[in-house]
């Protein structure tokens, strides 16, 4: 018997988001399409979401990506409220200024995808963990390196095994923009199968371009160090080799981005959605607080590695609460993003 319209319209009612920084450096062209297909193109929805209202610090940029998938600009960043179920943050530039954007959502009680980086320090970090905790809201700030099945399964083989050491490989432009994503890809595999970081050390000529290396100290359940490089390059997606005494030559993990439709898709874009959706659904976050402070620390002990200590190694409990990371990239210099927020906003300090 055909469902009736009240039931179809209580069961099919998609779950409304709203898009913040959806124009400079943002992914909003990368996760949008797999939501609210646009109109003459080869898109295909994958989610039960909809986009209905979009912001973005250029106004005029917003509407623009409004009219492409209709939803509807909003000229204030918390003009989004009570007219959606849940938000997703797109942007990087955005990052020093996160605990600003996201405080009126997280004090609502929703469900926010916030994409590296989740902060530049420690203090904000904490700022929009405590928001959640008081008032019941989510929090996934990801990587697509995290949330895919090769890592998956990396974690799930190193839980129960006592790692030798491991190496790892991520295809890098900059630090804070793709080096990141190696960060969160080990800490992923690694310190969430039961071997938290303890410090970093960053050697490069440059973070703002490759090559460059990571070597991470951790240590295991028992109380036992160990270490792993992550070498930041150019033409790699994302690898882990992991070595334990069992496993000789070490247990190897490639992230695939998939051949073909729906592969292309499905395999490194769309998982981070899900992960999102399934979070706002269920109220089941994919990541701990605890990790996601954790994940943050590792990002910033790399970053004063290399910006304050030559190179050498940072202990997480020696990066400041209060210390930040810079956002401007220099091999972007046509990019006014930054300056854009701290003409609105200041320069986002806590």
């Amino acid at each position: 018997m055909p469902a009736s319209n009240e039931t179809r319209a209580h069961d099919f009612e998609p779950f409304r988001v709203g898009f913040l920084n959806v124009a400079s450096y943002s992914h909003m062209p990368l996760w949008a399409p797999h939501i609210n297909p646009r109109a003459g193109e080869k898109d295909t929805p994958f989610t039960g979401m909809r986009i209905t209202h979009c912001w973005d610090i250029e106004y005029e940029k917003a509407q623009e990506i409004a009219a492409t998938y209709g939803c509807t600009a909003v000229k204030n960043f918390d003009d989004m409220l009570g007219k959606v179920d849940g938000v997703i943050s797109g942007g990087y530039y955005n990052h020093p200024w996160n605990h600003i954007l996201h405080e009126p959502y997280l004090e609502a009680g929703l469900p926010n995808l916030i994409n590296r980086p989740f902060a530049n320090s420690l203090a904000k970090a904490q700022q929009m963990i405590d928001l959640a905790q008081k008032h019941g809201a989510t929090i996934l700030a990801p990587s697509s390196h995290e949330h895919n099945d090769a890592i998956a399964r990396a974690k799930a083989w190193a839980t129960d095994k006592q790692i030798v050491c491991y190496t790892a490989t991520n295809s890098f432009d900059d630090y804070p923009t793709h080096g990141i994503h190696g960060v969160y890809m080990v800490c992923k595999a690694i310190a969430e199968a039961g071997n938290p970081v303890v410090s970093v050390a960053y050697r490069a000529d440059s973070w703002h371009s490759p090559p460059g290396v990571i070597t991470l100290e951790h240590v295991d359940g028992d109380g036992r160090q160990l270490y792993g490089t992550l070498h930041q390059v150019s033409g790699s997606w994302g690898t882990v080799q992991i070595h334990t005494q069992q496993a000789y030559g070490g247990e190897n993990f490639r992230i695939h981005t998939g051949t073909g439709y729906p592969f292309d898709k499905t395999e490194i874009w769309l998982p981070t959605i899900w992960a999102f959706q399934n979070m706002a659904l269920h109220n089941e976050m994919p990541q701990t607080f605890e990790q996601l402070l954790h994940k943050t620390n590792v990002f910033l002990a790399g970053w004063k590695s290399i910006l304050e200590n030559d190179g050498k190694s940072v202990k997480l409990t020696d990066v400041p609460e209060e210390w930040e990371a810079p956002a401007e990239l220099p091999n972007h210099p046509d990019h006014d993003t930054v300056s854009l927020f701290q003409k609105k906003f200041g320069n986002g300090s806590i």
